[in-house]
């Protein structure tokens, strides 16, 4: 399960960031026009996955009341590290916010990263098929996030310096995942509870951070496209195994 875990973390820190970067010379408005459609899809698995195989796999091994307080506890600390720019990262090209600030989204990809290698490693505990589908919507939010992060840094930089302040904070990715594959198979107790923290921190990062951005004025033909994709994204979770 661990050698599992950690191809899975490599595609989806590292391996996002090598992906980015082989589209990011593709024109702005191509990327301007991708980047939504791809979050689209990540919305819909990253829900799914929340609420139809980590939280549910969660209220079978724990106490009800424990795991929901748990999942409470976990939105309210997510929203006060966002709220306090301690976790936070960025999807708009040209970010006046980040644009001249390349330690924070260093430090801010890199938490990010650290939670997503956390996340993906409980997503596992749930089943194989369901890590697998995790790491795909992963990969689907972490590659629009690392175009970004690219655009922002390439602003009077070189190229490989661009890319290796965004490949650093991915490297994060993997030692979540490996602390926390470690870390469960000592204390199996915790596992319904770290499931659902981690069921917490996807409902919060797909309908707090995700979601709003599909609120912006979009033409009725984009619109469709993303209401399509997210519901392709949930679809896909649907057609897994009730138990992974």
């Amino acid at each position: 399960m661990i050698s599992t875990i950690l191809i899975a973390s490599l595609l989806v820190g590292p391996g996002s960031v090598f992906l980015a970067s082989q589209v990011f010379h593709l024109p702005e408005d191509t990327l301007k026009r991708l980047t939504p459609r791809v979050l689209s899809f990540a919305v819909g698995a990253i829900l799914g996955m929340a609420l139809l195989h980590m939280l549910p796999h969660a209220l079978v091994q724990g106490e009800v009341h424990s795991v929901l307080r748990t999942v409470l506890a976990a939105i309210l600390f997510l929203f006060l590290l966002e709220r306090f720019q301690i976790l936070r990262h960025c999807h708009e090209f040209h970010c006046a916010e980040h644009a001249d600030m390349p330690t924070r989204i260093f430090l801010g990809n890199a938490s990010h990263a650290l939670v997503d290698g956390i996340v993906l490693a409980l997503a596992f505990q749930a089943g194989s098929s369901a890590g697998w589908i995790c790491t795909l919507a992963l990969v689907g939010h972490e590659v629009p996030k690392s175009l970004v992060s690219l655009v922002l840094l390439k602003e009077g930089r070189e190229d490989a310096v661009a890319f290796l302040w965004n490949l650093i904070p991915s490297l994060f990715t993997v030692v979540g995942a490996l602390l926390a594959a470690i870390g469960l198979a000592f204390v199996k107790p915790m596992t319904p509870y770290a499931l659902a923290a981690g069921a917490a921190f996807f409902l919060y990062l797909a309908l707090a951070d995700l979601v709003p951005r599909h609120r912006k004025t979009t033409t009725k033909p984009e619109a469709i496209w993303q209401a399509g994709l997210v519901l392709a994204g949930a679809g896909l979770i649907l057609l897994l195994p009730a138990h992974g």
